[in-house]
């Protein structure tokens, strides 16, 4: 009877503290829900066979945490706040969602912890700036051109291929790591046949993964779904805003290194249009959080401030680049050149740890969960 009551005792304590964890990362009152499903009735994305965020508010609260780190259902919510308006309870449940994709973002990978500890991301940003300012400082020209604007006599071309080099494979490195971990929690959730990429399937997996990219990445049509088109169009722009400056800058790059026979104007007009949209986007999403008028925006995590604040500082150092080098102003333009390649450090390095992570989980879990539910339709047709 003494072990019975000793083992009880430790779950009720486990399952608390796993609650607890999720109320600090900002679902601060799900424990409110009474499971009556009406966020999940109300919610635009579910379907007939979803149901979230009903399912993994109730796992949470019987501390069932296995079941919710195996599950995409996080990924799967776009964070509307229909479910949050309509909620009887006032339980929040689109914060706690919201609250599920940090969690899971730390336990994909366990550097992530860095940046969710607000004392932790503080020493961890500064260290990040504090490397990228010396790296700099040390590896710059030593005799910038001050007559005239010479980017590349303030830093030589051969230091930015080699660090951008570098960045990117320990980046890719990174994010490739972390959907491994990803894709390894998600599959003990579905059965065991359906989560391998099986030849009789493997048609479906490549048609659905073209599908996810296009409809899903491309043209966010599932968050064209939420009943706020406004924000759709801002979250549109801030993607792709940030891809297109990194189209360009990759073929600024390969002219200027690799001598790529392409007019510099092509990626001059690439980037000037998505600086301009990336900067619509992360404005929007910064006044929003402001103003706190919709549910979605009431509650910010420092991770998400962070993560706008560095795209928008990344778009705003771009454009004064640019004005800078045009009115031939030497001095300006190395100072502005040298704070927009820390800031895009800092972003970039952080890329697969922080809230920026969501553009690769969120595919990943689109696809596993839009593939496997149509491998499990064909499965049920087959059994009749």
């Amino acid at each position: 009877m003494g072990s019975q009551i000793s083992t009880t005792i430790v779950e009720v304590r486990l399952r608390s503290e796993f609650s607890k964890t999720i109320m600090k990362l900002g679902a601060e009152r799900f424990y409110r829900c009474f499971n009556c499903g009406n966020c999940t009735a109300i919610c635009p994305l579910t379907q007939d066979k979803a149901s979230y965020p009903r399912k993994l508010i109730r796992y949470a609260v019987i501390g069932l945490e296995d079941r919710v780190i195996s599950s995409a259902d996080p990924w799967l919510c776009y964070y509307c706040g229909e479910c949050s308006d309509y909620c009887p309870r006032d339980a929040d449940p689109g914060s706690f969602m919201m609250a599920l994709r940090r969690l899971l973002i730390q336990k994909y990978s366990i550097v992530s912890k860095l940046f969710f500890n607000k004392i932790a991301a503080s020493i961890t940003w500064v260290v990040l700036t504090l490397i990228a300012a010396l790296g700099l400082y040390f590896f710059r020209g030593h005799s910038p051109n001050l007559e005239s604007v010479d980017i590349f006599s303030f830093v030589s071309l051969d230091f930015i291929h080699d660090v951008g080099l570098a960045i990117g494979i320990i980046v890719g490195l990174s994010a490739l790591l972390n959907l491994i971990s990803m894709y390894r929690n998600i599959a003990k959730s579905i059965p065991h046949s359906y989560s391998k990429i099986e030849s009789r399937y493997l048609a479906l997996w490549i048609k659905n993964f073209f599908k996810t990219i296009i409809y899903e990445v491309a043209a966010q049509l599932e968050y064209n779904k939420c009943l706020k088109k406004s924000r759709y169009i801002a979250h549109l722009a801030l993607l792709w805003g940030f891809l297109g400056l990194f189209i360009a800058t990759l073929v600024i790059f390969g002219i200027d290194f690799y001598g790529l026979q392409i007019s510099k104007a092509i990626p001059f007009v690439v980037g000037s249009v998505s600086g301009v949209a990336m900067l619509y986007g992360s404005l929007y999403f910064i006044i929003a959080r402001l103003k706190k008028k919709e549910f979605y925006s009431m509650y910010s995590y420092h991770t998400d401030w962070v993560f706008l604040i560095l795209l928008f500082l990344a778009g705003v150092t771009g454009f004064l680049l640019t004005i800078f080098i045009k009115a031939n102003m030497p001095m300006p333009s190395y100072i502005t050149f040298a704070t927009h390649l820390i800031i895009v450090f800092d972003l970039l390095v952080s890329a697969p740890f922080t809230k920026f992570a969501h553009a690769i989980y969120r595919p990943l879990a689109l696809w596993i969960s839009n593939t496997t539910e149509k491998i499990l339709e064909f499965g049920e047709h087959v059994g009749r």
